[in-house]
Protein backbone atom coordinates (compact mmCIF):
# COMPACT_ATOMS: atom_id res chain seq x y z
CA UNK A 1 0.00 0.00 0.00
CA UNK A 2 1.42 3.43 -0.69
CA UNK A 3 1.66 6.11 2.00
CA UNK A 4 2.57 9.34 2.70
CA UNK A 5 5.01 9.47 5.69
CA UNK A 6 7.34 11.33 7.36
CA UNK A 7 7.45 14.12 4.63
CA UNK A 8 9.90 17.09 5.19
CA UNK A 9 8.70 20.46 6.10
CA UNK A 10 12.10 22.73 5.47
CA UNK A 11 13.31 23.40 2.19
CA UNK A 12 16.72 22.34 2.17
CA UNK A 13 19.21 23.84 -0.02
CA UNK A 14 20.47 21.60 -1.72
CA UNK A 15 21.50 20.00 -4.90
CA UNK A 16 20.45 16.77 -4.52
CA UNK A 17 17.96 14.55 -2.27
CA UNK A 18 18.46 14.50 1.36
CA UNK A 19 19.39 10.91 1.27
CA UNK A 20 21.93 11.13 -1.52
CA UNK A 21 19.64 9.17 -4.25
CA UNK A 22 22.17 6.21 -3.45
CA UNK A 23 20.42 4.32 -6.54
CA UNK A 24 21.35 7.37 -8.60
CA UNK A 25 17.60 7.33 -9.87
CA UNK A 26 16.66 9.95 -12.96
CA UNK A 27 14.41 13.12 -12.68
CA UNK A 28 11.71 11.11 -14.57
CA UNK A 29 12.05 8.19 -11.85
CA UNK A 30 12.78 10.60 -8.63
CA UNK A 31 12.18 14.76 -8.22
CA UNK A 32 12.03 15.74 -4.98
CA UNK A 33 9.42 19.19 -4.71
CA UNK A 34 11.88 19.98 -1.65
CA UNK A 35 15.43 19.68 -1.07
CA UNK A 36 16.20 19.36 -4.89
CA UNK A 37 17.16 22.10 -7.37
CA UNK A 38 16.17 22.55 -9.62
CA UNK A 39 12.61 21.76 -8.15
CA UNK A 40 10.94 19.30 -10.03
CA UNK A 41 8.90 20.58 -13.40
CA UNK A 42 6.02 19.11 -15.69
CA UNK A 43 6.29 15.02 -16.36
CA UNK A 44 9.52 14.83 -13.70
CA UNK A 45 9.13 12.68 -11.02
CA UNK A 46 6.54 10.35 -12.55
CA UNK A 47 8.21 6.89 -11.89
CA UNK A 48 6.35 3.68 -13.42
CA UNK A 49 5.93 0.01 -12.83
CA UNK A 50 9.29 -0.76 -11.16
CA UNK A 51 10.87 -3.79 -10.41
CA UNK A 52 13.91 -3.48 -8.28
CA UNK A 53 16.56 -0.62 -7.21
CA UNK A 54 18.51 -0.84 -10.52
CA UNK A 55 18.23 2.48 -12.02
CA UNK A 56 16.82 1.47 -15.46
CA UNK A 57 14.59 -1.17 -14.04
CA UNK A 58 11.44 1.24 -14.72
CA UNK A 59 8.70 1.53 -17.21
CA UNK A 60 8.06 5.26 -17.56
CA UNK A 61 4.78 6.39 -19.24
CA UNK A 62 4.68 8.69 -21.89
CA UNK A 63 3.99 12.21 -20.38
CA UNK A 64 3.48 15.61 -22.19
CA UNK A 65 2.52 18.98 -20.92
CA UNK A 66 -0.82 20.62 -21.50
CA UNK A 67 -0.24 24.12 -23.12
CA UNK A 68 -2.34 26.89 -22.56
CA UNK A 69 -3.58 29.14 -19.62
CA UNK A 70 -4.71 27.83 -16.65
CA UNK A 71 -6.61 29.29 -13.71
CA UNK A 72 -4.06 27.76 -10.73
CA UNK A 73 -6.51 29.98 -8.66
CA UNK A 74 -9.55 27.96 -9.48
CA UNK A 75 -8.31 24.25 -9.48
CA UNK A 76 -9.82 21.83 -8.07
CA UNK A 77 -7.56 20.29 -4.83
CA UNK A 78 -6.79 16.57 -4.27
CA UNK A 79 -9.08 15.25 -2.87
CA UNK A 80 -8.47 12.45 -0.16
CA UNK A 81 -11.36 12.43 2.95
CA UNK A 82 -11.56 10.80 6.53
CA UNK A 83 -14.19 8.31 5.63
CA UNK A 84 -14.27 6.86 2.08
CA UNK A 85 -13.35 2.91 0.05
CA UNK A 86 -11.20 2.58 -2.52
CA UNK A 87 -12.35 -0.52 -4.26
CA UNK A 88 -9.62 -0.99 -6.35
CA UNK A 89 -6.40 -0.27 -6.47
CA UNK A 90 -3.61 -1.52 -8.67
CA UNK A 91 -0.13 -0.99 -6.98
CA UNK A 92 3.66 -1.66 -6.35
CA UNK A 93 5.05 -1.21 -2.82
CA UNK A 94 8.12 -0.35 -2.26
CA UNK A 95 9.18 -0.98 1.45
CA UNK A 96 12.90 -1.64 2.76
CA UNK A 97 13.27 -5.53 2.59
CA UNK A 98 13.78 -6.85 6.16
CA UNK A 99 12.63 -10.62 5.30
CA UNK A 100 13.29 -12.84 2.22
CA UNK A 101 9.82 -13.05 1.35
CA UNK A 102 9.46 -9.08 1.49
CA UNK A 103 6.01 -9.83 3.87
CA UNK A 104 7.12 -6.97 6.30
CA UNK A 105 8.25 -4.49 3.82
CA UNK A 106 7.01 -1.39 4.85
CA UNK A 107 7.36 2.14 3.23
CA UNK A 108 9.77 4.55 4.35
CA UNK A 109 11.67 8.02 4.42
CA UNK A 110 15.17 7.11 2.94
CA UNK A 111 15.74 5.21 -0.36
CA UNK A 112 18.74 3.56 1.27
CA UNK A 113 19.80 -0.13 1.46
CA UNK A 114 17.82 -3.13 -0.46
CA UNK A 115 14.46 -2.36 -1.40
CA UNK A 116 11.26 -4.99 -1.83
CA UNK A 117 8.87 -4.19 -5.03
CA UNK A 118 5.68 -5.85 -4.48
CA UNK A 119 2.94 -5.82 -7.08
CA UNK A 120 -0.72 -6.08 -5.73
CA UNK A 121 -4.42 -5.34 -6.25
CA UNK A 122 -6.05 -3.75 -2.99
CA UNK A 123 -9.31 -2.28 -1.52
CA UNK A 124 -9.16 0.56 0.96
CA UNK A 125 -10.49 1.36 3.37
CA UNK A 126 -10.11 4.65 5.59
CA UNK A 127 -12.42 5.43 8.71
CA UNK A 128 -11.00 8.58 10.54
CA UNK A 129 -14.07 9.53 12.24
CA UNK A 130 -14.49 6.74 14.60
CA UNK A 131 -11.62 3.76 14.63
CA UNK A 132 -9.33 6.02 13.32
CA UNK A 133 -7.95 3.28 11.59
CA UNK A 134 -6.95 2.06 7.94
CA UNK A 135 -7.36 -1.29 6.53
CA UNK A 136 -6.17 -3.04 2.99
CA UNK A 137 -7.31 -5.94 1.87
CA UNK A 138 -4.41 -6.75 -0.58
CA UNK A 139 -4.45 -9.53 -3.43
CA UNK A 140 -0.26 -9.90 -4.28
CA UNK A 141 0.71 -11.15 -7.88
CA UNK A 142 2.73 -14.26 -6.00
CA UNK A 143 5.01 -14.42 -3.27
CA UNK A 144 8.44 -12.77 -3.26
CA UNK A 145 10.18 -15.00 -5.74
CA UNK A 146 6.81 -14.52 -8.51
CA UNK A 147 6.32 -18.05 -8.30
CA UNK A 148 3.26 -20.86 -7.28
CA UNK A 149 0.52 -18.72 -6.92
CA UNK A 150 -1.28 -15.10 -5.22
CA UNK A 151 -0.76 -14.69 -1.31
CA UNK A 152 -3.49 -12.47 0.22
CA UNK A 153 -2.84 -10.05 2.93
CA UNK A 154 -5.14 -8.46 5.41
CA UNK A 155 -3.19 -5.06 6.74
CA UNK A 156 -5.41 -3.15 9.75
CA UNK A 157 -2.74 0.30 10.52
CA UNK A 158 -4.29 2.09 14.31
CA UNK A 159 -2.54 4.40 16.02
CA UNK A 160 1.22 3.12 16.46
CA UNK A 161 0.17 -0.56 15.80
CA UNK A 162 -0.29 -2.28 12.31
CA UNK A 163 -1.19 -6.16 11.95
CA UNK A 164 -0.49 -8.19 9.21
CA UNK A 165 -2.37 -11.24 8.16
CA UNK A 166 -0.88 -13.25 5.16
CA UNK A 167 -2.95 -16.25 3.78
CA UNK A 168 -0.05 -18.72 2.96
CA UNK A 169 0.38 -21.66 0.32
CA UNK A 170 -1.68 -24.42 1.49
CA UNK A 171 -4.16 -22.20 3.40
CA UNK A 172 -1.64 -21.11 6.48
CA UNK A 173 -2.09 -18.10 7.96
CA UNK A 174 0.73 -15.40 9.16
CA UNK A 175 0.05 -12.40 11.15
CA UNK A 176 3.30 -9.94 11.95
CA UNK A 177 2.54 -7.65 14.90
CA UNK A 178 4.68 -4.43 14.28
CA UNK A 179 5.05 -0.62 15.20
CA UNK A 180 6.13 0.50 12.32
CA UNK A 181 8.82 3.26 12.65
CA UNK A 182 10.82 5.84 10.59
CA UNK A 183 13.56 4.15 8.60
CA UNK A 184 13.39 0.67 10.42
CA UNK A 185 14.62 2.55 13.61
CA UNK A 186 13.01 1.34 16.66
CA UNK A 187 14.71 3.81 18.34
CA UNK A 188 12.47 6.68 16.02
CA UNK A 189 9.01 7.54 17.09
CA UNK A 190 6.07 5.44 15.33
CA UNK A 191 4.52 6.57 12.03
CA UNK A 192 1.22 6.55 12.54
CA UNK A 193 -1.32 6.05 9.57
CA UNK A 194 -1.44 8.55 7.19
CA UNK A 195 -4.17 11.41 7.92
CA UNK A 196 -6.87 12.59 6.16
CA UNK A 197 -5.69 15.94 5.42
CA UNK A 198 -2.00 15.16 3.60
CA UNK A 199 -3.20 16.48 0.51
CA UNK A 200 -2.95 20.12 1.95
CA UNK A 201 0.52 19.80 1.84
CA UNK A 202 0.53 19.25 -1.81
CA UNK A 203 1.67 22.08 -4.88
CA UNK A 204 0.67 22.09 -7.68
CA UNK A 205 2.99 21.41 -10.72
CA UNK A 206 1.85 21.58 -14.32
CA UNK A 207 -1.29 20.06 -15.88
CA UNK A 208 0.11 16.65 -17.83
CA UNK A 209 -1.47 14.15 -20.55
CA UNK A 210 0.09 11.34 -19.17
CA UNK A 211 -0.23 7.31 -20.18
CA UNK A 212 -1.88 6.03 -16.94
CA UNK A 213 -0.67 2.10 -16.38
CA UNK A 214 -2.88 -1.08 -15.68
CA UNK A 215 -5.39 -0.39 -18.73
CA UNK A 216 -6.56 3.20 -17.42
CA UNK A 217 -5.10 5.11 -20.47
CA UNK A 218 -4.54 8.94 -21.53
CA UNK A 219 -5.74 11.08 -19.06
CA UNK A 220 -5.45 14.82 -18.63
CA UNK A 221 -4.69 15.26 -15.00
CA UNK A 222 -3.36 17.78 -12.76
CA UNK A 223 -0.16 16.92 -11.23
CA UNK A 224 1.00 17.85 -7.52
CA UNK A 225 3.68 16.76 -5.33
CA UNK A 226 5.39 17.35 -2.11
CA UNK A 227 8.78 16.04 -1.27
CA UNK A 228 9.13 13.13 -2.77
CA UNK A 229 5.42 12.37 -3.35
CA UNK A 230 3.54 13.14 -6.62
CA UNK A 231 -0.22 12.19 -7.05
CA UNK A 232 -2.29 12.86 -10.29
CA UNK A 233 -5.85 14.14 -10.27
CA UNK A 234 -8.56 14.10 -12.32
CA UNK A 235 -9.07 18.39 -12.41
CA UNK A 236 -12.86 18.32 -12.74
CA UNK A 237 -13.18 16.49 -8.96
CA UNK A 238 -9.65 16.61 -7.60
CA UNK A 239 -9.91 13.04 -7.05
CA UNK A 240 -6.62 11.40 -7.10
CA UNK A 241 -6.10 8.96 -10.22
CA UNK A 242 -2.49 8.18 -9.26
CA UNK A 243 0.54 8.29 -6.56
CA UNK A 244 3.89 7.67 -6.97
CA UNK A 245 7.01 8.25 -4.79
CA UNK A 246 10.24 6.40 -5.29
CA UNK A 247 10.38 4.13 -2.08
CA UNK A 248 7.13 3.93 -1.59
CA UNK A 249 5.21 3.00 -4.66
CA UNK A 250 3.08 3.41 -7.30
CA UNK A 251 -0.68 3.47 -6.62
CA UNK A 252 -3.31 3.82 -9.66
CA UNK A 253 -6.85 4.17 -8.23
CA UNK A 254 -9.18 2.57 -10.93
CA UNK A 255 -11.56 6.06 -11.98
CA UNK A 256 -15.26 5.45 -10.30
CA UNK A 257 -13.72 2.94 -7.64
CA UNK A 258 -13.93 5.67 -4.57
CA UNK A 259 -16.14 6.41 -2.75
CA UNK A 260 -16.85 8.24 0.47
CA UNK A 261 -18.00 6.03 3.21
CA UNK A 262 -17.10 2.78 4.40
CA UNK A 263 -18.50 -0.93 5.38
CA UNK A 264 -18.60 -1.10 9.40
CA UNK A 265 -17.98 -4.24 9.46
CA UNK A 266 -14.41 -3.93 7.72
CA UNK A 267 -13.08 -2.62 11.14
CA UNK A 268 -15.36 -5.12 13.47
CA UNK A 269 -12.23 -6.41 15.15
CA UNK A 270 -10.77 -3.65 16.15
CA UNK A 271 -11.96 -0.91 19.42
CA UNK A 272 -12.33 3.04 19.42
CA UNK A 273 -9.88 3.12 22.17
CA UNK A 274 -7.23 1.23 20.23
CA UNK A 275 -7.08 -1.23 23.31
CA UNK A 276 -8.49 -4.55 20.83
CA UNK A 277 -5.98 -6.58 18.41
CA UNK A 278 -7.34 -8.42 15.52
CA UNK A 279 -8.29 -12.02 16.54
CA UNK A 280 -5.70 -13.50 14.33
CA UNK A 281 -3.32 -11.64 16.28
CA UNK A 282 -3.88 -13.11 19.47
CA UNK A 283 -2.75 -16.15 21.04
CA UNK A 284 -6.42 -17.55 21.26
CA UNK A 285 -7.44 -18.55 18.17
CA UNK A 286 -4.68 -16.75 16.27
CA UNK A 287 -3.05 -17.34 13.04
CA UNK A 288 -0.74 -20.26 12.43
CA UNK A 289 2.07 -18.52 12.69
CA UNK A 290 2.18 -15.31 14.97
CA UNK A 291 5.32 -13.22 14.63
CA UNK A 292 6.89 -10.90 17.42
CA UNK A 293 3.05 -10.66 19.00
CA UNK A 294 2.29 -10.48 22.68
CA UNK A 295 -0.63 -12.93 23.94
CA UNK A 296 -3.09 -10.50 23.77
CA UNK A 297 -2.26 -10.06 20.03
CA UNK A 298 -0.02 -6.45 20.06
CA UNK A 299 3.22 -6.16 18.87
CA UNK A 300 6.39 -7.10 21.07
CA UNK A 301 8.55 -3.74 22.19
CA UNK A 302 10.42 -2.91 19.49
CA UNK A 303 14.16 -4.11 19.61
CA UNK A 304 17.63 -3.14 17.33
CA UNK A 305 17.48 -4.69 13.71
CA UNK A 306 20.55 -6.87 13.02
CA UNK A 307 20.95 -6.64 9.77
CA UNK A 308 22.94 -9.95 9.56
CA UNK A 309 19.87 -11.34 10.90
CA UNK A 310 16.79 -9.74 8.76
CA UNK A 311 15.51 -13.23 7.61
CA UNK A 312 14.91 -13.67 11.10
CA UNK A 313 11.89 -11.71 11.01
CA UNK A 314 9.32 -14.04 9.82
CA UNK A 315 10.02 -17.10 11.76
CA UNK A 316 7.83 -17.66 13.52
CA UNK A 317 9.64 -20.22 16.02
CA UNK A 318 13.63 -20.27 16.57
CA UNK A 319 15.33 -23.69 16.76
CA UNK A 320 15.45 -24.78 19.99
CA UNK A 321 18.51 -26.27 21.86
CA UNK A 322 17.52 -29.81 20.76
CA UNK A 323 16.84 -28.75 17.50
CA UNK A 324 20.49 -27.28 17.10
CA UNK A 325 22.19 -30.27 18.47
CA UNK A 326 20.24 -32.48 16.40
CA UNK A 327 22.16 -30.06 13.63
CA UNK A 328 25.16 -30.36 14.75
CA UNK A 329 24.75 -34.23 14.74
CA UNK A 330 26.43 -35.83 11.20
CA UNK A 331 25.42 -39.69 11.88
CA UNK A 332 22.31 -40.53 11.91
CA UNK A 333 21.42 -43.53 14.34
CA UNK A 334 20.85 -46.95 13.14
CA UNK A 335 17.40 -47.26 13.39
CA UNK A 336 17.38 -44.10 10.77
CA UNK A 337 19.73 -45.65 8.21
CA UNK A 338 18.90 -48.49 5.18
CA UNK A 339 21.10 -51.32 3.54
CA UNK A 340 20.48 -49.36 -0.12
CA UNK A 341 18.55 -46.81 -1.67
CA UNK A 342 15.12 -48.59 -1.66
CA UNK A 343 15.61 -49.68 1.76
CA UNK A 344 17.12 -46.49 3.47
CA UNK A 345 13.25 -44.76 1.77
CA UNK A 346 11.24 -47.34 3.53
CA UNK A 347 12.94 -46.81 6.57
CA UNK A 348 12.30 -43.21 6.88
CA UNK A 349 9.31 -42.75 5.35
CA UNK A 350 8.01 -45.58 8.39
CA UNK A 351 9.27 -42.80 10.94
CA UNK A 352 7.48 -40.19 8.90
CA UNK A 353 4.15 -41.96 8.81
CA UNK A 354 4.61 -42.72 12.82
CA UNK A 355 4.99 -39.56 12.84
CA UNK A 356 2.61 -37.07 10.64
CA UNK A 357 -1.01 -37.55 10.77
CA UNK A 358 -1.38 -37.35 7.32
CA UNK A 359 1.63 -38.61 4.34
CA UNK A 360 1.09 -39.45 0.58
CA UNK A 361 3.43 -41.62 -1.34
CA UNK A 362 5.57 -39.59 -4.14
CA UNK A 363 4.41 -40.80 -7.12
CA UNK A 364 0.82 -39.80 -6.24
CA UNK A 365 2.49 -36.21 -6.03
CA UNK A 366 2.58 -33.00 -8.59
CA UNK A 367 5.88 -31.52 -8.82
CA UNK A 368 4.03 -27.87 -8.65
CA UNK A 369 1.91 -29.01 -4.93
CA UNK A 370 5.93 -29.99 -4.03
CA UNK A 371 7.41 -26.53 -4.73
CA UNK A 372 4.79 -25.11 -3.42
CA UNK A 373 5.00 -26.94 -0.03
CA UNK A 374 8.79 -26.09 -0.46
CA UNK A 375 7.90 -22.45 -0.49
CA UNK A 376 6.28 -22.58 2.51
CA UNK A 377 9.20 -24.28 4.61
CA UNK A 378 11.48 -21.39 3.06
CA UNK A 379 8.96 -18.91 4.29
CA UNK A 380 8.88 -20.99 7.91
CA UNK A 381 12.43 -22.15 8.52
CA UNK A 382 14.42 -20.76 10.74
CA UNK A 383 18.23 -19.64 9.39
CA UNK A 384 20.28 -20.56 12.30
CA UNK A 385 19.95 -24.51 10.95
CA UNK A 386 20.88 -23.87 8.11
CA UNK A 387 24.00 -21.56 9.49
CA UNK A 388 25.41 -24.91 11.00
CA UNK A 389 24.95 -26.83 8.32
CA UNK A 390 26.61 -24.36 6.21
CA UNK A 391 29.46 -24.07 8.66
CA UNK A 392 30.62 -27.38 7.87
CA UNK A 393 29.81 -27.47 4.25
CA UNK A 394 26.93 -30.20 5.60
CA UNK A 395 25.07 -32.08 2.64
CA UNK A 396 21.43 -30.76 4.50
CA UNK A 397 22.18 -26.99 3.89
CA UNK A 398 20.12 -25.45 1.16
CA UNK A 399 22.68 -24.82 -1.76
CA UNK A 400 20.85 -21.76 -3.84
CA UNK A 401 19.68 -18.47 -2.67
CA UNK A 402 15.45 -18.58 -3.37
CA UNK A 403 16.20 -16.81 -6.73
CA UNK A 404 18.53 -18.85 -8.33
CA UNK A 405 16.75 -21.92 -7.16
CA UNK A 406 13.35 -20.42 -8.69
CA UNK A 407 15.17 -19.79 -11.81
CA UNK A 408 16.21 -23.69 -11.73
CA UNK A 409 13.03 -24.66 -10.62
CA UNK A 410 11.23 -22.99 -13.54
CA UNK A 411 14.04 -24.37 -16.40
CA UNK A 412 13.66 -28.18 -14.76
CA UNK A 413 9.47 -27.54 -14.63
CA UNK A 414 10.08 -27.06 -18.24
CA UNK A 415 12.40 -29.95 -19.21
CA UNK A 416 10.90 -32.54 -17.71
CA UNK A 417 6.71 -31.82 -19.10
CA UNK A 418 8.60 -33.05 -22.55
CA UNK A 419 9.30 -37.07 -21.23
CA UNK A 420 7.60 -38.61 -19.09
CA UNK A 421 10.70 -40.05 -17.01
CA UNK A 422 12.00 -36.75 -16.84
CA UNK A 423 9.38 -35.63 -15.09
CA UNK A 424 9.57 -38.75 -12.03
CA UNK A 425 13.06 -38.32 -11.75
CA UNK A 426 12.19 -34.25 -11.51
CA UNK A 427 9.24 -35.34 -9.00
CA UNK A 428 11.36 -37.68 -6.95
CA UNK A 429 14.30 -35.27 -6.03
CA UNK A 430 11.48 -33.14 -4.88
CA UNK A 431 9.87 -35.42 -2.52
CA UNK A 432 13.34 -35.79 -1.43
CA UNK A 433 14.26 -32.28 -0.83
CA UNK A 434 10.78 -31.36 0.47
CA UNK A 435 11.36 -33.96 3.33
CA UNK A 436 15.00 -33.04 4.05
CA UNK A 437 13.70 -29.07 4.69
CA UNK A 438 10.88 -30.53 6.56
CA UNK A 439 12.98 -32.85 9.16
CA UNK A 440 16.30 -30.24 8.95
CA UNK A 441 15.52 -27.19 8.38
CA UNK A 442 12.25 -26.57 10.58
CA UNK A 443 12.38 -26.38 14.63
CA UNK A 444 10.29 -28.71 15.82
CA UNK A 445 7.38 -26.11 17.29
CA UNK A 446 7.29 -25.38 13.37
CA UNK A 447 7.05 -29.06 12.48
CA UNK A 448 4.51 -29.56 14.84
CA UNK A 449 1.79 -27.24 13.49
CA UNK A 450 2.80 -27.65 10.00
CA UNK A 451 1.66 -31.56 10.18
CA UNK A 452 -1.63 -30.89 11.72
CA UNK A 453 -2.73 -29.34 8.37
CA UNK A 454 -0.30 -30.11 5.76
CA UNK A 455 0.08 -33.78 3.99
CA UNK A 456 3.77 -34.17 3.81
CA UNK A 457 5.36 -36.00 1.15
CA UNK A 458 7.41 -39.98 1.18
CA UNK A 459 10.46 -40.16 0.00
CA UNK A 460 10.44 -42.21 -3.88
CA UNK A 461 11.76 -45.77 -3.58
CA UNK A 462 14.16 -45.91 -6.66
CA UNK A 463 17.08 -44.13 -6.83
CA UNK A 464 17.75 -42.89 -10.81
CA UNK A 465 21.00 -43.31 -12.43
CA UNK A 466 22.16 -41.12 -15.47
CA UNK A 467 21.64 -41.31 -19.11
CA UNK A 468 23.43 -39.63 -22.13
CA UNK A 469 21.49 -36.40 -23.36
CA UNK A 470 21.84 -32.93 -22.70
CA UNK A 471 18.39 -32.31 -21.28
CA UNK A 472 18.38 -36.21 -19.40
CA UNK A 473 21.60 -34.56 -17.85
CA UNK A 474 19.99 -31.37 -16.66
CA UNK A 475 17.08 -32.74 -14.82
CA UNK A 476 19.55 -35.86 -13.26
CA UNK A 477 21.80 -33.07 -11.74
CA UNK A 478 19.14 -31.13 -10.24
CA UNK A 479 17.84 -34.61 -8.94
CA UNK A 480 20.98 -35.56 -7.53
CA UNK A 481 21.61 -32.47 -5.37
CA UNK A 482 18.45 -32.83 -3.54
CA UNK A 483 18.64 -36.56 -2.98
CA UNK A 484 21.48 -35.93 -0.93
CA UNK A 485 19.70 -38.10 2.21
CA UNK A 486 21.44 -41.15 0.73
CA UNK A 487 25.02 -40.39 1.46
CA UNK A 488 24.36 -40.23 5.64
CA UNK A 489 21.14 -42.83 5.65
CA UNK A 490 22.35 -45.62 3.38
CA UNK A 491 24.65 -48.02 5.64
CA UNK A 492 26.17 -49.07 1.67
CA UNK A 493 29.83 -48.10 2.11
CA UNK A 494 31.18 -45.50 -0.39
CA UNK A 495 33.80 -46.38 -2.54
CA UNK A 496 37.48 -46.45 -1.59
CA UNK A 497 39.16 -43.63 -3.80
CA UNK A 498 42.78 -43.82 -4.68
CA UNK A 499 45.40 -41.87 -3.50
CA UNK A 500 48.21 -40.64 -4.95
CA UNK A 501 51.72 -39.88 -3.65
Amino acid sequence: MFRFLGVATVVLVSHAQEDGNPHQWDRKRRCDHVGYTPKCGPCEGIGGIVWSDKASDVNIPACTEEKGPIDTKNLKRPVWGADFTETKSHEILIGKKIDPACFQAFPGNVSTGTNCYKPQECVLTVDFKEKNAMRIDANQAGNAWGVLGNITSVIYHQGEHMWITNTLPLGFTQTICTGPREGGDPAKPPIYPVQYNWVDNLFFVAREKLEVEYGVGSKVMDHWAFGPHHAWTDPSTGIIIRMWQPYNGLQVFEPGTFHVGHDASAFAELAIDGKTAPKLARKKGGSSFRIKCTDDGFPEPPKEVDEKKMTEATTAHKASKADLHRAKTKKPRDSFRGDGFEKMSHTLNAHLRANNPSTRECDLWAVEELQQLQVLMIILRDPALDDVYNKSADNRRIRHNMHEMVTQWETINHLARKDPELARIHRDGHCHEAVMWYVHHLPQQTQDVLKQKATLPLLSYHHHVPKDGAEHTAVHQAYEEKVTCFSCHSNVMPKPTQVFV
